[in-house]
């Protein structure tokens, strides 16, 4: 009866051992069939719904670009329509500009109103400029000037005086970015005649500018066109990436341009004057400047005058600041009709042009030279040609010192051979705003 009992636990211990290794080895279960593709899986479907979403992203941004200037320019009125918080603050911005010169000729030079100004030293201009803004939509300018008049001692002009008109309240933005100014400013013919006094490159201006566009005391003295006129700058839709093309339309009162052929006792007729300009950058560090100019006078008298400009500028992105190098150059041809001090009526087509080039050697220090040529606006046959040198030596832009060379050729005895050594000393104090339309700094 013993071994029985064994027997029989042995045998329930090997049920229970096996139990669990049977319970441990399920039967194997069939693979799960593949996912069946929808038409949303489409990789078509797929870019067109990315497509839809990039458009409706460019839409919002859109908005919000709206809603920004929409916010900018609620600002600018409420701005606007609070009282001042300064007791400056509706002055004017205020700046000074001084020039003085010194020449020393080999021989006696005279000016057109027959002063002798060779081995002499001038206070040549003071000019006092006024800027501000009038309202939002509009600022002023107004620019006077105390100019050597030589045995006259010094008179008081009106340089500039205008309002520039930036929008109407009538318009949410002004139609390609249209300006108008309106009152007497410096016309936009050509590249130089639009720079005052204190901003040119060189001693004095191209005879171009001085003979055919106006000069009053000679060609040491303030010269160019700044007639009283209304003048409208747009900037037209861009055709080629990164060019920039400007237009210039003005109305101006003519008969005040040196080409102008009508008499002391005329009456002025309304003059024309057109200009387009075209700007571009290449590689970063070399700038093009491209302008045409064309400008037209009724009356008995009609006048004339065509132009054309360049003006190149490298300027490194890398010490920039330091090495540059611009050259430039202006064309003229005019044609006018004028009544000749013998009664008689006469024709003209006088040519003019000049051409320049200046190195940048150090942030202080330019070099430069300078031709030109030009043709007597009352005779076409005499001819005068002067070639310059100059060396300009800026402390800052503030202060800035220049010597020169000039030597002239001319069909005009008197004034053939005549060498002439001229030095210039250039001040600005004040706030001093930026000059738009020079090179250097």
């Amino acid at each position: 009866m013993r071994v029985s009992h064994v027997s029989i636990t042995f045998a329930w211990l090997i049920l229970a051992g096996v139990t669990p290794a049977v319970a441990q080895t399920p039967p194997a279960e069939p693979p799960p069939p593949p996912p069946t593709p929808t038409a949303t899986d489409d990789p078509a479907a797929l870019a067109a719904k990315v497509d839809a979403l990039a458009a409706d992203l460019e839409d919002v941004q859109g908005e919000n670009e709206d809603l920004r200037s929409e916010l900018v320019d609620l600002r600018e009125r409420v701005a606007a329509s609070k009282p001042p918080t300064s007791l400056t603050a509706l002055n004017p911005q205020i700046t000074a500009f001084l020039n003085g010169a010194a020449r020393f000729d080999d021989r006696p030079v005279y000016t057109p109103n027959g002063d002798r100004v060779d081995d002499r030293l001038f206070m040549r201009t003071l000019e006092v400029e006024l800027r501000a803004a009038v309202d939002p939509f509009a600022d002023a300018v107004a620019i006077l000037s105390l100019e050597n008049e030589l045995a006259d001692g010094f008179g008081v002009d009106l340089e500039a005086g205008y309002v520039v008109i930036k929008r109407l309240p009538v318009l949410e933005s002004a139609p390609l970015g249209l300006k108008l100014k309106v009152g007497r400013y410096r016309a936009p013919f050509g590249l130089v005649n639009r720079i005052h006094m204190h901003d040119l490159p060189w001693t004095t201006r191209p005879l171009p500018i001085s003979r055919f566009l106006g000069n009053e005391h000679g060609e040491l003295f303030e010269g160019g066109w700044n007639p009283v006129g209304v003048d409208a700058e747009v900037i037209l839709p861009e055709v080629i990436p990164g060019a920039v093309m400007e237009v210039n339309a003005d109305v101006v009162d003519g008969g005040a341009v040196a080409i102008s052929g009508i008499g002391a006792d005329e009456h002025h007729h309304l003059g024309y004057l057109g200009h387009y300009n075209l700007f571009f950058t290449v590689a970063d560090a070399h700038d093009v400047n491209l302008g045409a100019s064309a400008y037209l006078e009724r009356g008995d008298h009609e006048a004339r005058l065509y132009g054309v400009d360049l003006l190149y500028k490298w300027k490194p992105v890398a010490a920039g600041e330091f090495h540059s190098v611009v050259l430039g150059g202006e064309l003229m041809m005019a044609d006018r009709r004028f009544t000749r001090d013998d009664g008689t009526e006469a024709r003209t087509k006088p040519l003019a042009g000049y051409a320049f080039g200046q190195v940048q050697l150090s942030w202080h220090t330019y070099l430069g030279a300078r031709f030109d040529l030009a043709q007597d606006v009352g005779d076409a046959s005499i001819t005068t040609k002067v070639a310059a040198g100059y060396l300009s030596y800026y402390t800052s832009e503030f202060l800035r010192f220049r010597a020169g060379y000039e030597h002239r050729w001319s069909d005009v005895p008197a004034d053939d051979g005549i060498n002439s050594f001229i030095t210039e000393v250039n001040v600005v104090f004040g706030s001093h705003p930026t000059e738009p339309y020079w090179v250097n700094r």
